[in-house]
């Protein structure tokens, strides 16, 4: 039964992931967000794309849908597996979060295309930690204020969710299986931003003009 819950929550997590929020939220202003900037479909293209009026709600669908997979884990553990070890539950919701970045990154409804992952990553840690979520939220945020540019912070929240993950788990501050959400979504993270980095490098990487 443990299996068959972790199983299906990485199931769930992957089919929430894939739901392309900032395709919707721009093709409501008659724009097809991936002809635009980057092609991804994440809350930072969407400004490109459409504004304000299409990146907030594609901000927050983002965030919601890895969160939602790991409270909805959760729940289940709760109503229909009351015995489960709390490891087992802990690994069930790290893997649903983990799958649902993977799934805004490969999106199962847009040929496997998507976003970087950086809020779905973001949102979803702060659901499954908490303390960990906290520390990756001021993170990433910290670093797109100096920056000026998405891309790093969409790493960092990747690379502080698996530092992180590992330190506060060997500290025994938080269940060693969010070191699972940690690796998977790092290396999705990673995967997706190769273009980012080589831009990086060139200096050619396109900066947030908000402020």
């Amino acid at each position: 039964m443990e299996l068959l819950l972790i199983v299906a929550g990485g199931l769930l997590g992957y089919l929430l992931g894939s739901v392309p929020v900032g395709l919707l939220a721009t093709r409501i202003y008659g724009v097809d967000i991936r002809t635009v900037g980057s092609g991804r479909t994440g809350a930072t293209n969407a400004w490109r794309a459409a504004g304000l009026k299409a990146a907030i709600p594609t901000l927050l669908g983002d965030a919601l849908k890895g969160a939602a997979a790991v409270l909805l884990v959760r729940y289940a553990a709760g109503a229909f597996f009351p015995e489960m070890d709390v490891i087992a539950v802990a690994a069930a919701a790290a893997l649903a979060g983990a799958c649902a970045v993977v799934g805004h990154n490969w999106s199962l409804y847009l040929g496997f295309k998507g976003g970087a992952g950086g809020i779905t990553t973001a949102a979803t840690i702060l659901a499954i930690s908490p303390l960990i979520g906290g520390v990756v939220c001021l993170v990433g945020l910290l670093l797109i204020w100096w920056s000026r540019m998405a891309s790093i912070g969409t790493y960092s929240v990747s690379v502080t969710s698996l530092v992180c993950a590992v330190v506060f788990a060997v500290a025994g501050l938080t269940p060693w299986p969010y070191v699972i959400f940690g690796l998977v979504a790092y290396a999705a993270v990673t995967i997706s931003l190769s273009r980012n980095r080589q831009a990086l490098r060139d200096g050619e990487e396109r900066v947030i003009t908000l402020w």
